[in-house]
């Protein structure tokens, strides 16, 4: 069939044919003369056919053959034509006649017309008149819609509606809306219509690249939308335009909407065209919717001038044509006329003349060869000369002459005057009169119109002077009258003080002087001689008599001329500024305006009067003007202090023309090294200027014998005094310079130079004599031993020809051997031995010299630090020997503050620093080598308690100790008597305090020194107390107490789901291929696995072993709040079995087995999933055990003491592992206790072992069992290597609440109570609380408050009391009310604390001595009300109680000697201040108790330590006795696994005939208190196993 699916309504008919195909698919040839039956039919509802048969012969096409025959009998071939007559579908079916082959196709009948434009976006409220395009026998027509039968129809009236019903469409709102063609019921055609807000607007220029003024342009406006798309600006749009710039362009017309517009540009330069969409339908826009754009409007193209003529002068000239408007160019030639190419033209626009001739020109810009322009070059020889000037000239000013050349045209015969010509071919004589002087060509000058050159000529002086100017044969004679004007030799300009005069020097004929402001400045005409200069001057005198300003004017009067010369005076009130400037230097000096004084010479000072406006006020008798110096110096004075000096101008002598103004200024011996300022003052003005008085120039010395060592020698002569800025003068060939005070000089050859130095700023000079030898020999000059890491001095001595010792001015080259080097001038040992050392000096070496190296020597410590009364003893390292050298202590520097012996020992005596030298001498008491220390004496201030640190790992120690300002704990400690300080854990379950490195694993809560070392025992706030006592008989105070925090944090807590001991850092789990354990940590953390394929770790921890090997799994942990960042590893073997034991296992009263997997070294595997058999005689099961990672577990039942021979077998990853043993059965006594959650138990003895749900705290031979988990169970304790086992029966807790009461927010007790108990939560007897103390017990509920504040679970094993402590982040300086809860489980309770500032007392010590012995106690008044008071015997007090004061007045009963104390106690606070009370007594002197007590006090502070020490001892002896002896347990094999839950079995052999696992070499644990502060201190190190590496 035809390609043709759709017919065109009511255009021409188209062709259909049909193609037949046989069975094979084969198409036929051809169906000439085959008819077929043509049937149509309509698709869509109507009577009237769609689609019509159109006979071939109605038409004017051809028809194929054998189609007319056909037709001719009224039947249809194989093709036809079909004619369109409605707009439809229909369907087309072709069959042959007689048979059931048919065809059908569907047939489509559309409109040819289409709607403009298709698609379109307006701006809302804008209009858009639609046409459609009509397709008519192939050519398109634009109609309006209304002259046809089709209307529109708009479906989204929302967005768009039909204004006028046809075609008009407005835009309402934003949006997408189509636009229908209608005709009838049936779519023609359609559209898009888009409804935009306006954006922006596009501006267009055409031509888009170039606008030329005078040009017209067009300006085209393009509204956009926010994505950038064009709208159709409608009727109702309105856009205006503006333009800018220095093109001044026109708009001359637009369209109603104003998206085109013509214009023009009236000048050129840029402009700037900006369109702005200013309303729609009327509206003016509130938004801003503009666009702009940017051109260059260039002047019209054309060639300047357009005939250019040329002078020919019979030589080549290249001149430049010029054009006007637009760049770059390009020049042609056109029409060339000239022969043998005379005039040629080069692009850039270069003519090249060689003859005579003339060219076409023409010049096009580069980028747009349409802008042209023409011209034409004529070159010929000129006719004619004319000159011509003004015709007056004056004497000594240039005169111009303007040369024209003239030739006739070549074409019109008229005569025309050359733009170019050669100016240097004019020949200027003198016919008669004066003659001109310095005749040369002007190109700077431009020639008058006509004229092509320009000559500038001067006359010397008057009269006429007759002139010829010729070329060639060619000339033009010109007459210059020349005059003489007056001129005026001085003062140019003027300004003065008022009252003051000046001379004026003139010359002229007939000169008389008149003054514009008589009034102000007048001129007459003054007498004396002429200056010697200018015989023919004459002298006026000027005087200013008011303030302002005048113009003087000299008029000459000569025959009929006129001239005259003027000048301005200004008068001045008074001086307005003063300006002092140094006199010129003799050299460049760089220094800035400053007065350089010398003693015995005179300095002038120029000075400079200056009026308000900065002009120079003149007079010729000088005015007043007083004179000081700041800072004042006797040694400074002036020629004249009350006024200035006044120097004429030499060149007008004898006239006194004022010069300049100047002081001279004079200094004596006694003022060098002043500096300040001279200080000028006159009335309203005032001026200085630094000056400075120097030493005169000196040069050391002034005879010099050098060697010879290069052409350049340095450092010949040292040069001080004067400025410091020098310059040398040398003979010929010779340089010379001064560098920082020191003089060098580049000479050619040995000899001797004269060199003269100057002082740039100093008028001064100096000779030296300098004298260079060449060098005879060089000797080296140095000690014969020196310290390792000491330098000792060493230097080169020359000789020369002369056999004197000359001066080398480089550094020597040195050669040395050995443990020795040179370094800046000195020799260093390196290390211990011997060197060798040789110079060279101007290629002369001298002879080797051997020097010995000895350790170097130091003093130890370098720098120290005492206290009054503190000794320290000094000690040597390295140096000499003892038997080579003596050494020797002594003080060099302050000797009064410090005592030093020869052997080093050293008292503090007083307040001050002393420098100790150690000096060590041979047996000629010959200095081998010394060394320095420094000791200083302060006062012992400021003490204060610090530590290593403040964040502290749990089980880590940490230094902390006593230091003042300045003074460590050691300097301290040299204090006599020792200073007695007391360390206390407050809370002794937190943390435990060594006075040493030695671990004793004793839970010491108190300990005395000066530094202790404190390991933390559980996470939280350590807070240690302080005392310090007999600090020192100079110190600020004997007695102080402080508090020191620590935060103490434990190491990530590692375990294995199912087992109950954590892991440390050095543990190794060992597992089986195949298995699958769960790591866990508190806190939670990170794993990192580094393993080759052993096995594989998820990010919750779980391990699954895959083969055998060895792996490392790292947890990471980063507590950002207390910023540490923690880590631990875990080293992890996976292992096939070799054998297997059988351990005890299970509960209490029964007796159970667990076969435990070893490896080829005897270690356990953990095999959760192995699977375990037993031949027994005895009915046994198979269960999971408690610790489910160690997996199944058999449990024998019925089994007594005597026991019975076992097999037991077990299967782990593929391997058959078996053990035989003899098990017996269970005999042990057990105690018993009922109990509830929270509650602590005291268990004798260390090494229990407790289930899951209680947590142990290990004493001094007590055991604190606390229950951590809120449930009803019965808790088996156990105790290693015994049969002891405690049974502790927990049932439900029933009140859980805080005491009620007022209490301390550093302790709130809490009541966890249950029926039928009346005692708790702590079960100790005292003795057990006491060995508790110290020990920080973990509880198992939580405190929480608000913020800042922070809260603690704590239990007071004194009081036994559980609580919760409030924890300030801050100092409490305000009292507050704060939500205080605790929380367990299901459990809370909440109560209101409040949280006061502490109480302060006024003063710590106090003296009955005084008149009013009162101490104040000052806080809140909630605080105060709870205060209690505890005095010492024989002291009472009587408190008087005020609003926020109590004052206390403190009495003796009796009267005694001594120290007495009051304790005031603060319940709400939780403070215990002492206030200690001196008790004077008065001792009668004559008495026999005064004598005994007067003989006594020298010996006092003896006594009273012999008897502290002895109250000490009896009080140790007194504790031992009350207190059993203390075994420390000894530290099982370190194992991964937890302690067995039951007590080992009484066996009298190995249960296994296997070998027992080795436990390898003991390492050290991660935090281990017995490890040095240096090796163990770390909150983020990390061990690795010596195993595994």
């Amino acid at each position: 069939m035809s390609t043709t699916w759709k017919l065109y309504l009511e255009e021409a008919p188209e062709a259909f044919e049909v193609v037949a195909y046989d069975d094979d698919g084969n198409t036929f040839s051809t169906l000439e003369g085959v008819s077929f039956i043509w049937n149509i039919d309509n698709l869509v509802d109507g009577d009237d056919p769609l689609v019509t048969l159109v006979r071939w012969r109605d038409t004017d096409y051809e028809p194929p053959q054998g189609v007319t025959e056909l037709e001719a009998v009224g039947l249809r071939s194989y093709t036809v034509l079909l004619y369109g007559q409605g707009m439809g579908e229909c369907r087309v079916t072709v069959c042959l006649p007689d048979s059931e082959i048919c065809t059908d196709f569907s047939l489509h009948v559309v409109a040819s017309v289409v709607l403009t434009p298709a698609m379109a976006t307006i701006a809302p409220g804008d209009t858009l008149r639609y046409k459609i395009v009509r397709a008519r026998a192939g050519r398109l027509t634009i109609q309006d819609i209304s002259e046809t039968l089709y209307y529109m129809r708009v479906p989204e009236t929302s967005v768009a509606f039909l204004e006028d019903s046809v075609s008009l469409v407005t835009g309402t709102e934003i949006g997408t809306t189509n636009v229908l063609l209608m005709s009838g019921m049936t779519e023609v055609a359609s559209a898009t219509l888009i409804v935009a807000e306006p954006h922006s607007i596009k501006v267009k220029l055409r031509p888009a690249e170039l606008l030329i003024r005078g040009e017209p342009f067009l300006i085209h406006a393009i509204v956009l939308d926010k994505d950038g798309h064009a709208l159709t600006a409608g009727d109702k749009v309105l856009i205006r335009l503006t333009a800018e710039g220095e093109a001044n362009v026109d708009l001359l017309s637009s369209t109603e909407n104003g998206t085109l517009t013509d214009a023009v540009a009236r000048k050129a330069g840029p402009l700037t065209i900006t369109a702005k969409l200013y309303s729609i339908a009327g509206k003016v826009l509130n938004r801003k919717v503009e666009g702009q754009v940017s051109a260059i409007a260039i002047d019209p193209l054309e060639v300047v001038p357009p005939e250019l003529y040329i002078a020919w002068t019979d030589s080549i000239q290249e001149i430049t044509l010029r054009h006007r408007g637009g760049v770059p160019v390009i020049w042609t030639e056109t029409e060339p006329t000239a022969s043998y190419n005379a005039l040629t033209l080069a692009p850039t626009g270069v003519v090249t003349v060689r003859g005579t001739g003339n060219i076409g020109v023409r010049v096009q810009l580069e980028k747009y060869h349409h802008v042209t322009a023409f011209g034409r070059v004529l070159s010929a020889p000129p006719e004619l000369v004319q000159v011509s000037s003004t015709g007056h000239a004056r004497v000594g000013r240039p005169h111009q002459l303007h040369i024209a050349l003239t030739a006739t045209h070549p074409v019109t015969g008229e005569l025309y005057n050359f733009n170019i010509c050669n100016c240097g071919t004019f020949a200027v004589s003198l016919l008669e009169g004066p003659e001109p002087h310095n005749v040369t060509a002007a190109h700077w000058i431009p020639p008058i119109d006509g004229a092509c050159c320009v000559l500038e000529c001067t006359w010397p002086m008057r009269g006429v002077s007759t002139l010829r100017v010729s070329r060639g044969r060619m000339g033009d004679t010109h007459r210059v009258a020349v005059r003489a004007a007056p001129t005026l030799l001085w003062p140019r300009n003027a300004a003065a003080l008022v009252g003051a005069t000046l001379p004026v020097i003139s010359e002229g004929e007939a000169l008389t002087g008149t003054s514009s402001e008589p009034r102000v400045a007048d001129i007459v005409i003054r007498d004396g001689p002429p200056p010697h200069r200018y015989p023919d001057a004459q002298l006026f005198t000027l005087k200013c008599r008011k303030k302002g300003d005048s113009r003087l004017e000299l008029v000459s009067h000569t025959e009929d001329e006129t001239e005259s010369v003027d000048f301005e005076i200004a008068c001045a009130p008074h001086v307005s500024r003063i300006r002092l400037e140094p006199s010129e230097t003799p050299g460049n000096c760089s220094e800035g305006p400053k007065v350089w004084l010398r003693p015995g010479h005179e300095v002038t000072v120029k000075v400079a009067l200056l009026d308000a406006i900065g002009r120079e006020l003149l007079d010729e008798r000088g005015p007043k003007v007083t004179w000081d110096v700041k800072p004042h110096h006797i040694g400074i004075d002036y020629k004249a202090i009350d006024r200035l000096l006044v120097e004429s101008h030499p060149d007008y002598d004898p006239v006194p023309v004022p010069f300049k103004y100047y002081q001279i200024v004079m200094a004596s011996e006694q003022a060098i090294g002043w500096s300040g300022a001279l200080i000028a003052s006159i009335p309203d003005a005032t001026a200085s200027i630094q000056a400075k008085v120097v030493a005169p120039l000196r040069v050391e010395p002034l005879k010099v014998n050098i060697a010879w060592e290069a052409e350049t020698a340095s450092n010949i002569a040292t040069v001080t005094g004067g400025s410091g800025r020098y310059s040398v003068e040398t003979p010929a060939g010779v340089s010379g310079f001064v560098q920082d005070g020191s003089l060098g000089m580049s000479v050619p050859a040995p000899g001797n130079y004269d060199l003269i130095i100057t002082d740039l700023c100093v008028s001064e000079r100096q000779l030296i004599e300098v004298t260079i030898e060449e060098v005879l020999s060089v000797e080296v000059s140095t000690s014969r031993a020196v310290c390792v890491g000491s330098c000792v001095p060493i230097i080169a001595l020359v000789k020369g020809v002369s056999h004197r010792y000359l001066t080398a001015t480089r550094s020597p080259e040195w050669r040395v051997s050995g443990n020795v080097n040179i370094k800046e001038g000195t020799i260093c040992g390196l290390k211990e031995g011997s060197g060798r050392v040789r110079a060279s000096l101007g290629g002369v070496w001298s002879p080797e010299v051997e020097i010995l190296v000895f350790p170097p020597l130091k003093i130890i410590p370098e720098k120290a630090r005492l206290p009054p009364g503190a000794r320290l003893q000094l000690r040597h390292q390295g140096g000499p020997p003892s038997h080579l050298a003596s050494l020797q202590y002594k003080a060099v520097s302050g000797v009064n503050y410090v005592e030093v012996s020869s052997i080093g020992s050293v008292h503090g005596v007083s307040l001050g620093k002393s420098g100790i030298k150690l000096v060590a001498t041979d047996v000629a008491n010959v200095e081998m080598a010394s060394a320095l220390s420094e000791v200083e004496v302060v006062p012992i201030s400021g003490l204060r308690v610090r530590a290593a640190t403040q964040t502290l790992l749990v089980g880590n120690p940490s230094p902390v100790w006593i230091e003042a300002i300045g003074l460590t704990a050691a300097s301290l400690g040299s204090l006599s008597p020792v200073p007695r300080v007391t360390f206390s854990v407050r809370d002794p379950a937190s943390a435990r305090l060594y006075t040493s490195h030695v671990d004793d694993m004793l839970e010491r809560s108190v300990a005395e020194g000066l530094s202790v070392r404190v390991v933390p025992l559980k996470a939280g706030l350590i807070t240690i107390d302080v005392r310090v006592r007999n600090m020192g008989q100079v110190a600020e105070t004997r007695s102080w107490d402080s508090t020191i925090e620590i935060l103490a944090i434990s190491d990530i807590r590692t375990s294995i789901e199912g087992l109950t001991k954590e892991l440390s850092t050095s543990d190794r789990i060992a597992i089986t291929p195949g298995s699958v354990i769960r790591l866990k940590t508190l806190p939670r953390s990170n794993w990192k696995a580094y393993t080759d394929g052993v096995f594989e770790l998820t990010t919750n921890g779980e391990i699954k072993a895959l083969t055998p090997g060895y792996g490392v799994i790292v947890a990471q942990h980063n507590d950002e709040r207390n910023n540490v960042y923690r880590e631990s590893v875990i080293h992890v073997e996976v292992a096939t079995p070799h054998y297997c034991t059988a351990e005890p296992s299970g509960e209490e009263g029964e007796t159970a087995v667990r076969l435990v997997m070893r490896n080829n070294v005897g270690r356990e595997l953990l095999a959760p999933d192995a699977n375990v058999s037993v031949i027994s005689p005895i009915p046994a099961h198979v269960r999971r055990a408690t610790n489910s990672a160690f997996g199944n577990e058999i449990l024998l039942a019925d089994l007594d003491s005597t026991g019975a021979f076992m097999v037991f077998q077990g299967v782990a990853s593929g391997v058959t592992v078996g053990d035989e043993v003899w098990v017996t059965g269970t005999d042990m006594r057990s105690d018993r206790v009922v109990a509830i959650g929270g509650w602590a138990i005291c268990l004798e003895g260390v090494g229990w072992r407790a289930p899951p749900g209680v947590t142990l705290h290990q004493g001094s031979g007590v055991t604190l069992a606390v229950l951590s988990r809120d449930v009803s169970a019965k808790h088996v304790l156990r105790m290693d290597r015994s049969t002891n086992i405690y049974t502790v029966h927990q049932i439900p807790i029933q009140k859980f609440e805080f005491v009620p009461g007022e209490w301390p927010s550093a302790m709130v007790p809490l009541s966890i109570e249950s029926s039928g108990l009346i005692s708790g939560p702590l079960l100790c007897v005292e003795d057990q609380k006491y060995a508790l103390e110290g020990v920080q017990v973990e509880l198992p509920f939580k405190c929480r408050t608000k913020p800042p504040h922070t809260a603690q679970a704590v239990l007071d094993i004194a009081s036994g009391q559980l609580g919760c402590s409030i924890i300030p982040t801050s100092p409490i300086t305000e009292a507050s009310e704060v939500e205080l809860c605790a929380e367990w489980d299901v459990y809370r309770t909440c109560t209101r604390v409040l949280v006061l500032p502490p109480i302060k007392v006024s003063s710590n010590t106090l003296s009955l001595g005084e008149a009013n012995p009162i101490f104040s106690i000052t806080g809140h008044p909630l605080a105060l009300k709870s205060i209690r008071y505890a005095v010492s015997p024989g002291l009472k007090i009587e408190p008087n109680v005020k609003e926020n004061e109590i004052n206390v007045l403190v009495k003796a009963e009796v009267v005694a000697c001594g120290i007495g104390w009051v304790i005031v106690k603060s319940k709400l606070t939780a403070q215990d201040v002492r206030v200690e009370v001196d008790r004077e007594c008065d001792m009668t002197c004559g008495t026999l108790l005064g004598a005994v007590i007067s003989l006594m006090m020298p010996y006092l502070t003896t006594l009273v330590s012999i008897a502290a020490v002895a109250a000490g001892l009896l009080f140790l002896q007194t504790k031992m006795q009350q207190k059993s002896n203390i075994t420390l347990n000894k530290e099982p094999p370190p194992s991964v696994l937890p302690p067995e839950s039951t007590p080992p079995l009484n066996r009298s052999r190995t249960w296994a005939r296997s070998p027992y696992a080795s436990s390898g070499p003991s390492v050290p644990v991660y935090g281990d208190a017995s490890v040095l502060p240096d090796n163990s201190f770390s909150p983020n190190s990390t061990r690795m196993h010596s195993r595994f590496l």
